[in-house]
């Protein structure tokens, strides 16, 4: 009697696993043949930092950023911002800032200063300008930056107010990019053309403009060697 139960248990055992066995070789040709479900590209996360954070980057640009005014017949018809880039005096800024101009205004520190210009690009919207003035604090550019949607970068210049420069900076986020384009997800404010646009590690990456009722950027590489071959012409 123990015999056949023990005979029965063990039956039992064998018809379950090759029931089972059975299932899986059923299953899998079925299995091999089902579409794999897409994997979501992940969606880019902003990096989150103080607010104090960025105010000691802006505050650490703020010798080697000015503003300027471009006036025709003795009206100011525009105003925007400018990046040092040699320590005798030269400056760029986009060729909107300039464009038209027969006087233009560099406020650097606590000076106000005539402006000539000495080399622009009306399809590369770039200026360079060249002030009276020694010793100036030069911007660090990074050419070789990175661009991908999500980054957090901030736009930071200078404007005028009651004949003295004033800094402004606010919060961006970079929102798409095409070859010859960047957009910039921040508040279209008039004044932003030729201001520097900041990563977070506190280095300049390119330049602001509006087109469109958008911001845009010149990258610092465009920027750079735009420069290279202002000074390699001399």
């Amino acid at each position: 009697m123990a015999v056949m139960c023990g005979m029965n248990y063990i039956k039992t055992i064998l018809l379950g696993f090759l029931g089972g066995a059975a299932a899986w070789f059923l299953l899998l040709p079925l299995s091999g043949n089902a579409p794999e479900e897409p994997v979501p590209a992940p969606t880019p996360t902003p990096t989150v930092v103080s607010s104090d954070f960025w105010q000691k980057i802006v505050s650490d640009h703020v010798l080697n950023t000015v503003a300027i005014q471009s006036f025709k017949g003795g009206s100011m018809v525009r105003e925007g911002s400018g990046i040092v880039i040699s320590s005798d005096g030269v400056v760029i800024t986009t060729f909107d800032v300039i464009s038209g101009a027969d006087v233009l205004q560099v406020f650097h520190r606590d000076k106000i200063l005539r402006a000539k210009v000495i080399r622009y690009d009306g399809i590369k919207n770039l200026a360079l300008l060249k002030v009276d003035s020694a010793d100036m604090d030069v911007t660090r550019l990074d050419r070789d930056y990175q661009f991908q949607p999500g980054q957090d970068v901030i736009v930071s210049g200078k404007m005028v107010e009651l004949s003295n420069s004033v800094v402004f900076a606010q919060r961006g986020m970079i929102s798409y990019i095409l070859s010859k384009d960047i957009v910039i997800d921040t508040e279209p404010n008039y004044f932003l053309s030729g201001s520097k646009v900041i990563n977070n590690s506190g280095i300049v990456v390119g330049m602001s403009y509006l087109r469109s009722g958008a911001v845009r950027l010149i990258t610092s590489e465009a920027i750079d060697d735009f420069v290279k071959s202002h000074f390699e012409s001399l």
